[in-house]
């Protein structure tokens, strides 16, 4: 029980961003992150377990992964797969945890976010400080680490001495009122994942979309934001391609939907902007959910079973895209990406983001999401503009 505990209080951090954001929705406290993210890495220097810590903490964070094979008809998957994730996570913990040496772990905490299983980079620790006082950077990371090694001591000068660490790794620059170039919409809806892409609904719901775009031209919005595969078709090959490159000569339409070439399906963001069209395919592939990252030899059968011979397979593209808005350089990528630090090597300064957390309803999903989000927007200094459909649509300044 203690080990459960432990584990809970050790991911607290994402509950509350969970409970505040999108419970109480309201900015959560950042003297209350500040706090648990030091108790987090208290936790991680002393817990007595190797292997049922990491395990907890693999279900506490994680346990919602599996939660997408409902829609294929493999509800009785979801506690496996859950089970199986926090497993790995036991493994990796475990490497860590593996000598009590505060030092030991202490590197192993700057170590865990450069583990990356199945290519899925969501274990950041450094995350647990998005919303607080503190850097996320590794130098602020390591110097909060250090300060916690230093009040662990019995010795009264060393705990007195944590001070400095703590001081050092606090962002000092006043708080800001932040405001953006252009005057921006991020639609936000509400489709539910097993019906969205049924062919009776999806004709009903595009056209209540297209009437929140016009209603939001209306209102003399310059930027208009649907969320991942709003429209979940072949767009170019639709009627709405003519209709939306016609609306754009009055607004900047950014569109999640799909494109096929050379018989390749793609996900893809579609910018409509004075009846030009640019298109920006999928860079990063979720894991399991969009590419099975094994080898061919055993995703191909893998995917065949679980999603059906006929099943949407999306191919990756090799950039990523941009587009200019009132003389603003704005990159646009699609869920994960969002979450994943190759998109913010370039350092934009703006990044629309689209996603669809429909697969994972009532679950701290889009909280884990969002606090990712939020620590890339700190770290990169990123301005981040999120257009969800499952989830509430935000705007996260760095």
């Amino acid at each position: 029980m203690r080990c459960i505990c432990s584990a809970f209080i050790f991911t607290l951090p994402v509950y509350c961003v969970w409970l505040f954001e999108f419970i109480f929705q309201t900015d959560i406290p950042l003297w209350i992150n500040s706090i648990l993210g030091l108790l987090s890495i208290y936790i991680f220097l002393s817990t007595p377990s190797r292997f049922c810590f990491g395990f907890w903490v693999g279900i506490f964070w994680f346990y919602w992964v599996g939660f997408s094979f409902i829609y294929f008809g493999f509800s009785f998957l979801v506690p496996v797969i859950s089970v199986l994730v926090a497993g790995i996570y036991m493994l990796v913990l475990a490497l860590f945890l593996w000598f009590p040496s505060p030092l030991y772990r202490g590197v192993g905490l700057l170590l865990i976010g450069y583990i990356h299983p199945f290519g899925f980079d969501w274990l950041q620790i450094e995350s647990f400080f998005a919303y607080s006082y503190f850097g996320v950077s590794k130098i602020d990371f390591a110097l909060l680490i250090l300060a916690v090694i230093l009040l662990k001591q019995h010795n009264r000068l060393f705990k007195l001495s944590s001070i400095t660490p703590l001081l050092l790794a606090l962002q000092w620059s006043a708080p800001q009122h932040q405001t953006l170039p252009f005057k921006i919409d991020l639609l936000h809806t509400q489709f539910s994942q097993d019906l969205k892409w049924q062919r009776e609904n999806v004709k009903q719901n595009t056209i209540q979309q297209i009437q929140m775009i016009e209603e939001s031209i209306q209102a003399g919005n310059e930027i208009i934001v649907l969320p991942e595969t709003a429209f979940p078709f072949v767009l170019e090959k639709s009627f709405f391609y003519s209709l939306l490159k016609n609306l754009s000569q009055k607004a900047t339409l950014v569109i999640g939907s799909m494109r096929e070439q050379d018989s390749k399906l793609y996900n893809s963001t579609f910018v409509f902007q004075k009846g030009e069209v640019k298109i920006f395919d999928k860079v990063i592939l979720a894991p399991f959910g969009e590419k099975i990252p094994l080898p061919d030899f055993l995703a191909k059968p893998l995917s065949q079973f679980f999603l059906g011979e006929n099943a949407l397979s999306f191919s990756p593209s090799q950039t990523f895209g941009t587009f200019e808005q009132n003389g603003k350089q704005i990159k646009s990528v699609i869920c994960y990406e969002g979450t994943s630090n190759e998109a913010y090597k370039d350092f934009t300064p703006y990044m629309i983001v689209i996603s669809n957390n429909a697969w994972f309803p009532y679950t701290i999903e889009p909280a884990v999401q969002k606090n990712l989000m939020k620590y890339y927007a700190k770290l990169h200094q990123t301005t981040l503009l999120h257009s969800s459909n499952g989830s509430p649509s935000f705007v996260l300044f760095p």
